[in-house]
This record gives structure tokens, sequence and C-alpha cells, in this order.
């Protein structure tokens, strides 16, 4: 056995084989949107759709859901050019730890670009993870085995060694994580050729109209709300953390919003005893420095951390699990100050959509990639952190 092969022994396939690794880069790529790779994912759509374990879970579901063929075959036509484009290579995705399914996304990401995939799971099990996987290895052994070599799912420890030898042979690489996980990868060499893109911390705020709020349904809204945020204990970058509350009657509509909010969270969320100490440490370090704040707690299912002011550093103290930081803003200009390259996502209720991009577009700000209702936070999109995926991870043919 050779060195390298000694190292690599280490790692467990939930999804192809060390025969299958040690070939990889031969394995060839496929054009930007390919009908063949289209027709995959469809067919791993419909296997999901009508799993009953993955019924179990809405995340696959909506995972299903937005690789059906009829999405990808929208999303191709966003994507058209005029210019050929075909996947780069090899890419190798550190997957997160906290979103389960956000491997196979990442997965999608790489296919439809026309690419081969190296995909290290996490250590965390998710019966989320398990499920995809036993549906891409039944395709495989069905109609989709000449595909079985651009797909590779593996788990293996904290051994650098691998990471380094997996890198060497990668032409992009996605890495999820903290900013932690991320500046260690970067360290890790690549080939001359290799980019990396890495999704850091970000966080993410909310801006409601309270006179628009009191026209809609606030059940509606706060099952939308409950879904951006409780779903994924507020571990998603695009889960709110603060909330700005603007128009003439906010105190009235925080009342009812909170109020319906609570009960949604009491019937659906199973808060961890462990999420409960983490939001009293998060208020104790945050009223050390800010004494001025005020809490309003509904149990500990929902802590409200008022703020007077947006201080610089109030994010350092954003927690999890039904945490948020609130602030009554006296024009919507107010939240620039929040508007940092680590800002990913505005949700919004009320019409203000037009009036947010403006405050992006005259303040230049560093920050915000996406604004969109809420509800809509944790849509699955091809542009994330506002990188349009398909185009990075795929390599244009020019006629010039």
């Amino acid at each position: 056995m050779t060195l390298m092969q000694q190292v690599l022994s280490d790692i467990k396939y939930v999804v192809g084989s060390y025969e299958i690794l040690s070939n990889i880069s031969n394995a060839p790529v496929y054009n930007l949107f390919s009908d063949r790779i289209l027709c995959f994912l469809n067919d791993l759509s419909n296997l999901l759709m009508n799993s009953s374990e993955a019924k179990k879970y809405p995340d696959v579901i909506a995972f299903a859901f937005w690789i059906r063929k009829a999405s990808m075959e929208k999303e191709k036509l966003r994507f058209q050019s005029k210019l050929q484009r075909i996947g780069r290579g090899v890419v190798f995705h550190i997957a997160p730890s906290n979103i389960p399914v956000q491997f196979a996304v990442s997965l999608v990401y790489a296919l439809v670009s026309g690419n081969i995939s190296i995909v290290k799971l996490s250590d965390k099990r998710f019966p989320q993870i398990d499920i995809i996987c036993d549906g891409i290895t039944s395709l495989f052994n069905g109609k989709y085995k000449d595909m079985e070599s651009s797909i590779l799912i593996i788990r293996y420890g904290h051994i650098d060694e691998i990471t380094k030898i997996l890198s060497a042979i990668c032409d992009a690489r996605l890495i999820w994580g903290g900013n932690v996980t991320v500046q260690a990868i970067h360290k890790i060499p690549v080939s001359p050729r290799c980019i990396d893109i890495g999704f850091a911390d970000r966080y993410s705020i909310s801006v409601i109209d309270s006179d628009s709020y009191l026209k809609l349904d606030n059940e509606i809204l706060a099952n939308d709300f409950y879904n951006d945020t409780y779903f994924s204990d507020q571990n998603a970058c695009s889960s709110s953390r603060m909330i700005i509350w603007t128009g003439n009657q906010i105190e009235f509509a925080k009342k009812i919003f909170w109020e319906t909010l609570y009960t949604i969270v009491e019937k659906k969320y199973n808060l961890e005893p462990i999420c409960g100490s983490e939001k009293l440490l998060k208020t104790a370090l945050c009223a050390a420095e800010h004494p001025e704040i005020r809490q309003i707690k509904y149990g500990n299912l929902i802590v409200r951390m008022h703020v007077p002011e947006i201080y610089d550093d109030i994010m350092n103290y954003k927690g999890n699990c039904g945490y948020f930081f609130e602030y009554d803003a006296k024009k919507l200009e107010d939240i620039v100050p929040l508007l940092k390259k680590e800002c990913q996502t505005i949700s919004y209720i009320g019409d203000i959509e037009s009036e947010l991009r403006k405050i992006i577009e005259n303040n230049s700000v560093r920050g915000v990639d996406r604004i969109v209702p809420v509800g809509h936070a944790a849509d699955i999109s091809f542009i994330w952190d506002g990188i349009e995926l398909p185009f990075v991870l795929s390599r244009c043919v020019s006629n010039q």
C-alpha cells in the first residue's frame, strides 16, 4: 500500500469508493445545465418526493422540489449565454455541520455547472443526509451508472493530510462554515488554477413596516418568519438576527407579531436546555457592554433584546434558537450602520423593497446580497452571497 493509500484509508465512503476517487481526475465534465444532469436531478427529485422517509423532513422535500426538471429548466434560461460554458473539473466541497441538506445544495451547484464533485460531510449525523445519499446511490445502481464517477460523498475526521491530497486534485473549492473553518481551509494549498469560494459567517436582518403588517394576515406571516428562523435553529446565515420596525403603529404591531409567533413556536419548536443557557450568556455579555439594552422574554422560546441605538458591535452578541435584537427606526435609513459586508439578507414586510434598494445604492454599502419578502429568506438559489455560482464554477469557451 502506498503512502497516499494509507492516508486515504481513513476515508468513509457514503457515496462512491476508493476506485472512483483514484480515477476522479479522469472523469468527464459536462456542459452548463446539460440535459443528462437535469434528467438525473429530476429522477432524484421524483424518488425523494415519493419517499415516505423523505416526507418526514420538509427540508428534503424543499430540496427535491427545487431540483425537479421544470425548476432547473427555468434556471437554465436565466443563465443562458451565447458563449459555450463547460465544467471546470473537480469541485471539493466542505459541507457545513448546521444545515443538513446544504451538502446536497452545494453538490447541485457543481453538477449543473458541469463538474465532478468530492463532498466532505461533517461528522454530525442527520437522517436527511442518509436519505439523499441513498437516493443518489440507487440511481447509480440503475440507469445512471455512467454518472457514478461524477459524485463522491465522503466522511473523515480532522485529518489535514487528506484535505491536502483532495485540495491538490481539485479545480474549485466550496467551503461552507464559520470564519475559522474558511480560514483554516484557505491555508491548505491548491493547484495554481484552482478557485476558492468561502461562505463564511454572515448575518441577516428583517425590516417590518408596522402599518403594512397590520393590514396583512399575521398568522401567515408568523409562520413565514418561523420558517426563516426557527426551522434552522437560526443557524442559517439568512436567518434574521435583528428586527427593524418602521411606521406609525410600531408598538401595536409588535404586540400582535410576537404573540402570534409565540403560539406557533410553542407548538412546533423544541428548545434544547443548552440553548436557553446560551441565550442567558449572550444577554449577560451584551448587557455588560451596553447596559441600556432591555430584555423582553416569552419564557426562553423568544428572547427579544431591545436596543435604543444600533451599536457598531451589536452583531458580536447575536444568538440562536429564538434570540432577536429589536430596534425602532425613526426612518428607514437608520439601518445603514447594519449593512456591513457581513450582512447577507434583508427580509421585509411591507411595500418597501424599492426603498431598501435605493438605500443600498445611495449609501454605497459593502453588504447585502439579497432582499426578499419574509418567508423567502431560506429559499435556495443559484446566486448565493452575491455570487452567480453556475458562471463561477464553469469556464467559458470563447470565440475571441
